[in-house]
């Protein structure tokens, strides 16, 4: 074999791996969510206290051409079919980059989300694409789903104290306000929130920590988990919050792979996109 035969056989085998990623990408990205679960013990709540099932999920992405609408309407009945208590939304429900790109579409939340079942009621926090296109058309949209937006909020959710913080890059911890107010709610206190924090960042007073944004990494191989942005110069989510659960300091984080995909590549490799079912229980 020539050298000019070699070259041609690296450049298809190039191509087909090439196209053999897209292809197995693209099937993933679109892939019903992979359903996780936990089962937490309540900080200071009574052992005979009813447990309280809550579905996270994180990174619609809708107009993304990885979320049709058929697709987004599966998930809606997947989430329903955990029969939850509540649902709590970790941000980037939209996708886009500014209010005029031709992916925004926050009409499309309204009708798909406002078929979720959930007697303590769904909450949701905004992500970077909301927060970089139209906050306020986001929360119109969600509004109009029923669907309640934490902007720097406390609410009480049957026995939890659950804070929803507001966007921030770089994180900021939440405001001491808020730990204060959620003390006075009673219950255990849990920190919703888009971006997966770095450690550190948050008070010791807040044990479990939910967010999103990682995708899981979305493109994962071996040595490269995509948590580090090259062409900005910045980590996109500290590296050992990438996805899943995460035990560190006093916190327990969970951070779920969004069942959307990004803006620019709707593909997913080695990241498939999940939900979880958290069940919150009494101590024994």
């Amino acid at each position: 074999m020539t050298k000019f035969q070699v070259f041609q056989a690296a450049v298809l085998a190039v191509i087909l791996l090439f196209v053999f990623l897209v292809v197995e990408g693209w099937h993933e990205a679109q892939s019903d969510p992979i359903v996780r679960r936990v089962t937490i013990a309540m900080r200071g709540v009574p052992a005979g206290t009813r447990p309280l099932r809550v579905v996270l999920i994180s990174d619609i992405h809708v107009g993304n051409h990885a979320m049709s609408a058929a697709r987004f309407d599966r998930i809606i009945a997947q989430v329903n079919a955990q029969h939850p208590d509540t649902v709590w939304i970790a941000g980037d429900l939209v996708n886009g980059l500014g209010v005029k790109s031709s992916d925004f579409h926050p009409e499309m939340l309204s009708l798909p989300l406002s078929r979720l079942r959930a007697p303590l009621g769904v909450f949701a926090v905004l992500g970077n694409h909301d927060d970089d296109t139209s906050p306020a058309q986001v929360d119109a949209a969600l509004h109009k789903a029923g669907i309640t937006v934490l902007h720097d909020q406390v609410v009480r959710v049957g026995p939890i104290a659950l804070i929803g913080e507001n966007i921030r890059l770089p994180l900021s911890p939440p405001i001491p306000a808020l730990v204060k107010q959620a003390r006075k709610l009673g219950g255990m206190r849990v920190l919703m929130l888009h971006p997966p924090p770095y450690w550190g960042a948050i008070s010791h007073e807040i044990p479990v920590i939910l967010a999103g944004h990682s995708h899981c990494g979305q493109i994962v191989f071996p040595g490269f988990d995509n948590s580090y942005d090259y062409f900005h110069g910045n980590w996109r989510y500290p590296p050992k919050t990438r996805c899943g659960m995460v035990r560190f300091d006093k916190h327990l984080e969970i951070i779920t792979g969004g069942v959307g995909a990004a803006t620019v590549v709707p593909l997913r490799i080695n990241a498939p996109p999940d939900f979880w079912v958290i069940t919150f229980v009494g101590q024994p």
